[in-house]
C-alpha cells in the first residue's frame, strides 16, 4: 500500500486538530507535529492555516450525509430521521465533546479568516436548503404539516441542532441533541 503523501497527513492532523481544538487555537506548529512533519513543509502544501481549514470543512462537509435527504425510494420523513440520526451518531463517537465543525467555527466566527467564516456559511446554507427541499416534499406527501413553511423550518432544525450541539460539547451528553429531535419530530414536523 502507498504511503500517504505529506499533503494528506498534513490534511488528516489539520482536519482533526481544527475539529477538536477549533481554529483560532490550533496552530500551524500543532498541526505539522500531528502530522509528523517539520513546520516548513506545512507551506509546502498549503498557503496558510485558513487554506487548510477550508479544505477540513468542505472533507466535513461530506461527511454530512446531506445524501441521505434525497435518498430515491425512502419517505421524506424517514430520511430526515436517517440524516439526523446520522449526525447525532457522530457527535457520539467523539463522546459528544467535539460538536460539529461547522457550528464551532461559527461560533468562533474568525475575523482573520474570511474564507473559513464563508465556507461555513455556505455550508450550513446548503443543507438549508437541502432539508428544505425534502421538508416539501414530505408535505406534498402528506406526511409533514402543510401549513409548516418549509424554508423556516429548515432553518430552525438548522439552528437548533447546531446550537445543541455546542450545548452536548459543553455538557458531553446527548440530552440536548435527543431534545432537539424531539422537538422537530413531535411538533414541528408532525401532521396535526
Amino acid at each position: 500500500m502507498p504511503k500517504p503523501s505529506l499533503r494528506e497527513a498534513l490534511l488528516d492532523a489539520g482536519f482533526d486538530q481544527l475539529h477538536a481544538g477549533g481554529y483560532a487555537a490550533t496552530g500551524v506548529a500543532a498541526i505539522a507535529a500531528a502530522a509528523h512533519a517539520p513546520k516548513g513543509s506545512f507551506y509546502n502544501h498549503f498557503h496558510s492555516k485558513e487554506a487548510l481549514a477550508v479544505e477540513a470543512l468542505g472533507r466535513y462537509a461530506k461527511s454530512r450525509r446531506l445524501d441521505l435527504l434525497t435518498q430515491p425510494g425512502v419517505s421524506a420523513l424517514q430520511r430526515i430521521h436517517n440524516h439526523l440520526d446520522h449526525l447525532r451518531s457522530d457527535l457520539a463517537a467523539h463522546g459528544f465533546r467535539r460538536g460539529c465543525m461547522f457550528g464551532n467555527f461559527a461560533a468562533e466566527s474568525p475575523a482573520g479568516a474570511p474564507e473559513v467564516t464563508a465556507a461555513v456559511s455556505a455550508a450550513l446554507d446548503r443543507w438549508r436548503t437541502t432539508l428544505a427541499g425534502t421538508i416539501r416534499d414530505g408535505q406534498q406527501a402528506g406526511e409533514i404539516a402543510g401549513d409548516v413553511d418549509a424554508d423556516a423550518a429548515a432553518q430552525l432544525i438548522v439552528d437548533a441542532w447546531e446550537g445543541a450541539a455546542l450545548r452536548a460539547k459543553a455538557v458531553g451528553s446527548s440530552t440536548p441533541i435527543d431534545n432537539v429531535t424531539g422537538l422537530v419530530f413531535d411538533r414541528l414536523l408532525s401532521v396535526r
